[in-house]
C-alpha cells in the first residue's frame, strides 16, 4: 500500500516542511528531502532494490547522509549571513 505525503517535519527548520525525493543511483534508495533547507530526512530502500544491491554497506550511507547535512546547513547559513547582510 502506497501512502502520499505531502510534509514531514524538519528538525532544522522546526516545522513541517514541503518535501521532494530524488533517486541516489549510487545506494540504490531514495531519499526525502526538505525542500526548505535541503537536509536528508528520509532514506528508503525498497525490497527490490535490497535484492539487486550486493555492496550495500549502511555505514557508508550513514556518512553520506552526514556529510550531505552538514554541507545543506553550511550553505543555508551562508545564504542567512548574506541576507542579512545586505539589509542593512
Amino acid at each position: 500500500m502506497l501512502y502520499e505525503i505531502n510534509s514531514i517535519y524538519c528538525s532544522r527548520c522546526k516545522e513541517f516542511t514541503s518535501i521532494f525525493d530524488a533517486v541516489n543511483l549510487n545506494f540504490s534508495s531514495t531519499e526525502l528531502i526538505c525542500s526548505e533547507c535541503g537536509k536528508i530526512l528520509v532514506v528508503m530502500k525498497t525490497k527490490m532494490q535490497t535484492k539487486y544491491d550486493s555492496t550495500f554497506s549502511s555505514k557508508q550511507l550513514d556518512n553520506y547522509v552526514k556529510k550531505e547535512n552538514q554541507k545543506t546547513a553550511k550553505e543555508l547559513s551562508m545564504n542567512r549571513v548574506v541576507i542579512g547582510s545586505n539589509t542593512a
